[in-house]
């Protein structure tokens, strides 16, 4: 028989203090990221968190989601962005992972989304019938270093034993890529004379201003708070003693070599032109949300450009089109591939065509690990 127990933000104080939950055999959920659903400020005291699944007493599967707010035709709704859903293999074929999603989705009210997964995920979601297409993104990689180290291991886990040697390669091709990068630094910086910056951990009235008057057609209208939280609860811990760590007990992101989140005010001749949040994980930069006019897509895309080489990133991604077809005719870069990334939606919104919305790679949970 399944049971299945649900933790609500009501629950978590207590959660955090049970130290039989923490050192069970494997995480359900790291603290850092239990504690930041707790601050997340559209959470309420009866919304859910977490569900575990049981059987015979014994933990066999969890699923966690991520509680947003968004805008559908001008009407605020609240969603839950499914944000890990994991069953132990041994329960294959008992139902445990479907029992799990039916469970959110009542918790829910059935006013669930899903902003990235798997291929066999997507299997399980078009089985159960809860959902309608949100939106498709296409978007770039664009790799400015070699970083065999990361993408060898990823395509081919076999390989991972020869990490020191695939680092070892990314070195030495590195050195001759970075006295290119180097000279091509300063014909970046030349452009931007004209462009002054804030690094930003709290938003001020000038970003908010940028933000509301380029959001219109967002799916989530990102607020003050959203960012505020965002920037100090990260799921992600950066860890320089990262082998020291138990994060082989979570099958989610928990901790990482690096992980930061820059909010960059744009300016020219102070006069506010756009504002950015870029999150940087190790040698890859992503480009989460972009709030500018389209005829600044040069001055934005120069900002990201010369950020990711000064901080030895090795690959850019992005979703935003504008900066996408900015990157793609840049000689900047070793080379680019496209990328797609799918988001569902639950049909309880009575809504089919989204093809209007702007949906930034950050949505959903997509900003946080």
């Amino acid at each position: 028989m399944i049971e299945i127990k649900k933790i609500y933000k009501k629950d978590i104080p207590e959660l955090l203090s049970n130290k039989e939950f923490w050192n069970y055999s494997f995480l359900s959920i790291s603290k850092h990221r239990l504690y930041a659903h707790y601050k997340n400020p559209n959470l309420e005291n009866n919304d859910i968190v977490l569900l575990l699944s049981y059987m015979n007493n014994e933990l066999v599967g969890y699923m966690g989601v991520l509680i947003d707010k968004i805008n559908i035709d001008n009407n605020i709704k609240k969603i839950g962005w499914l944000s890990t859903w994991w069953v132990h293999p041994k329960t294959k074929g008992l139902g445990v992972g479907r029992e799990i999603l039916n469970t959110m989705y009542a918790e829910n009210n059935g006013q669930i989304g899903i902003s990235q997964f798997t291929p066999s995920a997507k299997r399980v979601y078009d089985k159960s019938g809860y959902f309608t297409t949100l939106k498709e993104n296409n978007g770039i990689k664009a790799v400015l270093r070699s970083n065999v180290t990361f993408v060898l291991p990823t395509l081919f886990p076999k390989t991972k034993k020869l990490e020191s040697f695939f680092n070892k390669v990314d070195h030495f091709l590195n050195f001759f890529i970075n006295i290119k990068l180097s000279i091509q630094k300063i014909t970046l910086s030349k452009k931007m004379k004209v462009i002054s910056l804030e690094y930003l951990n709290i938003i001020d009235s000038e970003s908010l201003d940028i933000i509301n008057q380029f959001n219109k057609k967002d799916i989530s209208l990102k607020d003050k708070q959203f960012f505020e939280w965002l920037k100090a609860y990260n799921w992600v811990q950066k860890s320089p003693l990262l082998n020291f760590t138990n994060k082989n007990k979570y099958a989610f992101s928990i901790y990482d070599n690096e992980f930061e989140f820059s909010f960059i005010k744009i300016k020219v001749k102070d006069k506010c032109i756009g504002f950015i949040v870029l999150q940087k994980r190790n040698y890859v930069s992503k480009v989460l949300f972009t709030y500018f006019d389209i005829t600044n897509t040069a001055h934005i895309s120069n900002v990201i450009k010369l950020q990711a080489i000064t901080q030895n990133t090795r690959e850019i991604i992005c979703y935003d089109e504008a900066i996408c077809n900015n990157l793609k005719n840049s000689k900047l870069f070793l080379y680019k591939t496209k990328k797609v990334k799918q988001s569902i939606i639950s049909k309880v919104y009575n809504k089919t065509d989204y093809n209007t919305i702007r949906m930034n790679f950050g949505d959903g949970d997509c900003s946080f690990a």
